[in-house]
């Protein structure tokens, strides 16, 4: 006998029971009751179309069972994580025929309904049985006699067949070949000109035809003296539709739509349950071919690994030659050395570290020394060439507006700012190149003129050079005498206070 949820209620007789955000009362676990095998399959195809049966499992159990009266029944329990996922079940079970009821462990009572909006209670709780369910009308003890995998279930329900566009595989898809093992080498060699053919032509704006096949062996059932049969499996991708008919009307050739990436279906038949929503049932290192006409399923164990076809077919009109000896005839090699070249890059990144000032703007240079800091003046170094002033900074060179801006592209070896040398070789290797040794430098004045050496001892500090032509001014003993040893004392300051009345700014506006 049941007693229905009160509003409020946290404590029950059943065991497992609990009340979920709503105040309803739910267990763990769902408990489906089916008096058939088929309307099992129905609840899993509805179940399957909406929810992920990898969500229900570990846990998921189909179980038969007889109850006292010895009559055989079947019940699937799944475990039920939230309450939208326990409704979902039942609204699934009730569309076959089915029962539901929540719970855990073994004690489960009937689900919510319309009755009891926040659910049932056992009155009493029974002790002897399996599984024990308690409904509206009677309580039922059941005794578990086996219990069938959910995978196994799967690899033994057949096909059913489809019509229509399920026919043909989606345009670009996948399609599976089998094929006897006799046929298999003739159907390698159409696919495979078919497949040059395709390639040949640009596909036409298709994709172009992709196949691989590998040799596969049944695993037999009738013990070691009885193997299993052979044959070829064939991957297809973007195949023609002139090539399908053919292939599905072929006698000794089966194509199979794939469902998941290892199972594939028959073509044009379907799984009574929605297989893309178990791909926890079938191991990833096997892979699944579902027959039709009620020949099963065919299991490849170990997954095959799948070869190009071109690397399977048969070479025509190759043979085995004796390599012709030809006497050695030693000739120049081939250099592959390159001219070093300057070239314009734009990189806003690099900052120049000195600049080339031609003789017309020496004269800028003088003035500016004026304004140089003194950290400047003691680290920049000067050269003075032919064609003009050269100024090394010792990091960035920065307040010099005029002159060729120079950049490092290596140790001792300067190019204009905005250029770099090719080939991109390292900068030790540039610099031993170039010959930037012993302290000398290198420069690239411009693109389109050639580089020059400076010597190591042309470079002189830049405070030595401003100062190289200056003389001390000396003065002689009666010029001495002649100027005062003592400071010459100012003029007295006199100030004067003046009446000017008690107004004394008035009418000062007024003038103006």
């Amino acid at each position: 006998m049941l007693q229905r949820v009160a509003l409020g209620q946290v404590r029950f007789n059943l065991p497992g029971l609990s009340t979920d955000g709503r105040g309803v009362a739910t267990g763990r676990q769902c408990a489906v009751r089916f008096g058939a095998i088929d309307r099992v399959v129905g609840f899993f195809r509805i179940l399957s179309g909406q929810r992920n049966i990898d969500d229900l499992q570990p846990g998921l159990r189909l179980l038969h069972v007889r109850a006292a009266g010895r009559t055989r029944e079947m019940i699937v329990v799944l475990p039920t994580a939230s309450a939208h996922l326990g409704e979902a079940v039942a609204a699934s079970a009730r569309m076959v025929g089915g029962q539901c009821f929540t719970g855990d462990v073994k004690h489960f009572v009937q689900v919510r309904d319309a009755r009891a909006p926040l659910g049932y209670d056992a009155a009493e709780v029974a002790q002897e049985g399996d599984i024990i369910l308690y409904g509206a009308e009677q309580t039922v003890a059941y005794e578990i006699e086996s219990e069938l995998p959910f995978s196994k279930l799967l690899l033994r329900l057949g096909l059913r067949r489809q019509h229509g566009e399920a026919l043909a595989p989606p345009p670009g898809g996948v399609l599976f070949l089998t094929a006897r093992r006799g046929l298999g080498p003739t159907v390698a060699q159409y696919l495979y000109r078919a497949q040059r053919l395709a390639a040949m032509n640009g596909g036409e704006g298709r994709p172009l035809l992709r196949a691989a096949a590998a040799l596969c062996d049944e695993a037999g059932d009738g013990g070691a003296f009885l193997t299993g049969r052979s044959f070829w499996l064939f991957r297809l991708e973007s195949i023609p539709p002139r090539m399908m008919s053919l292939l599905a009307a072929t006698p000794g050739l089966e194509p199979f739509v794939p469902v998941t990436d290892n199972v594939a279906v028959a073509l044009g038949h379907r799984h009574p349950v929605h297989l893309e929503a178990c791909k926890g049932s079938f191991p990833a290192d096997r892979f699944f071919l579902f027959a039709a006409a009620g020949r099963g399923v065919t299991v490849l164990a170990p997954a095959p690994t799948l070869t190009a076809l071109e690397d399977l077919v048969r070479l025509g009109g190759v043979r085995a030659t004796e390599p012709e000896l030809l006497p050695a005839q030693p000739g120049p090699r081939p250099d592959v050395a390159v001219p070093l070249r300057l070239e314009a890059v734009s990189d806003i990144s690099r900052r120049a570290v000195a600049t080339l000032i031609p003789w017309r703007q020496a004269g800028w240079l003088r003035r500016l020394c004026y304004a140089l800091p003194a950290p400047a003046l003691r680290s920049h170094r000067v050269a003075l060439l032919d064609r003009g002033v050269l100024v090394l900074a010792a990091g960035v060179l920065d307040g010099f507006p005029f002159g060729v801006l120079l950049d490092a592209a290596a140790p001792d070896v300067l190019v204009p700012l905005g250029a770099r040398l090719r080939p991109a070789v390292s900068p030790a290797l540039l610099a031993a190149k170039v010959g930037a040794r012993n302290g000398a430098l290198v420069i690239f004045p411009a693109l389109d003129q050639p580089p020059f050496r400076v010597p190591a001892d042309a470079i002189q500090p830049l405070e030595r050079q401003v100062l190289g032509g200056m003389e001390p001014i000396v003065l002689d003993a009666a010029e001495a005498r002649a100027r005062p040893t003592e400071p010459v004392a100012a003029a007295p300051i006199e100030i004067e206070n003046e009446w000017l009345g008690p107004m004394p700014l008035w009418g000062l506006g007024q003038s103006r």
